[in-house]
């Protein structure tokens, strides 16, 4: 495979190498190619038989498939190798990126709405709720001190309002060829575990919300968003494009929720 062409994004956060994505099908650079089918050329099998190899009835892979071997230390040390990685493991590719752009402007007005639910649902237990009495990084203003004197309206949850909005539109209209796309989605997961994302903000307290809700917060927002989905009309997207679509939020938003889990956990 030849070399990717590679340049570099520069963050306040740190230093991460952009590797611009492969065509579809082998993505992931450092694999290698080995066959695993022994009869790869005719498909006659020892006792003298011709078989058809069989399909997998989703992706319609061959059930005798190439395999490639991984390097588990890029998976946790670089970026672009793992977004690689993922992508060809869930084949994610640019029918799925089609199908995010097409929907974005059918789907577009509800987005503050979603946002409005989702901070009502977090405010629904004190475990999620008391994560906002945290000072948010880049926030100056006021916070309550007690958790019975925080609301919905409180300067700080319109201030992530506004950040978590924008984090919906990215997810239906980003670039997916873009290493800088996944920079931003990993910078996401970083600024949730105490890492400092900013340098001028060394001095806040830093943020830090358990793994554990912020997958349920994915997990809600993509019933939400796949829901809404569902709802168009056969007009405005067919039965098969509404299929196609769904299934490109759950891939968007699973790979987010790997780039949350790999700062909460080293695999």
């Amino acid at each position: 495979m030849s070399p990717v062409p590679v340049q570099t994004i520069t963050t306040d956060m740190a230093s991460i190498d952009i590797v611009d994505q492969p065509s579809e099908g082998q993505r992931t650079p450092h694999a290698i190619e080995k066959p695993t089918c022994p009869f790869p050329h005719d498909n006659v099998s020892a006792n003298g038989t011709t078989e058809t190899p069989s399909t997998c009835p989703v992706s319609g892979s061959l059930s005798n498939p190439t395999t490639q071997e991984i390097s588990l230390e890029l998976l946790r040390t670089s970026l672009p190798d793992r977004i690689n990685y993922i992508k060809d493991f869930i084949m994610f590719g640019t029918p799925d990126q089609e199908i995010l752009h097409k929907v974005a402007p059918m789907v577009n007005d509800m987005i503050p709405g979603v946002v409005d639910d989702l901070y009502a649902k977090l405010f629904e237990f004190d475990v999620t709720k008391q994560i906002f009495l945290k000072r948010n990084e880049g926030f100056d203003g006021p916070i309550p001190s007690k958790l019975e004197d925080l609301t919905l309206d409180s300067a700080q949850l319109v201030y992530r309002k506004i950040f978590m909005k924008s984090w919906a539109r990215r997810v239906l209209t980003s670039d997916y060829t873009s290493g800088k796309t996944w920079a931003y989605m990993d910078k996401v997961g970083i600024m949730h575990t105490g890492v400092k994302s900013f340098k001028h903000r060394n001095h806040v307290e830093p943020l830090v919300v358990p793994y554990r809700d912020c997958a349920l917060s994915l997990g809600w927002v993509q019933t939400v968003l796949q829901t809404a989905i569902l709802q168009l009309t056969n007009e405005e997207l067919s039965i098969e494009e509404k299929i196609a679509a769904v299934g490109a939020v759950s891939k968007v938003i699973w790979i987010q929720n790997d780039l949350f889990a790999r700062h909460y956990i080293d695999e």
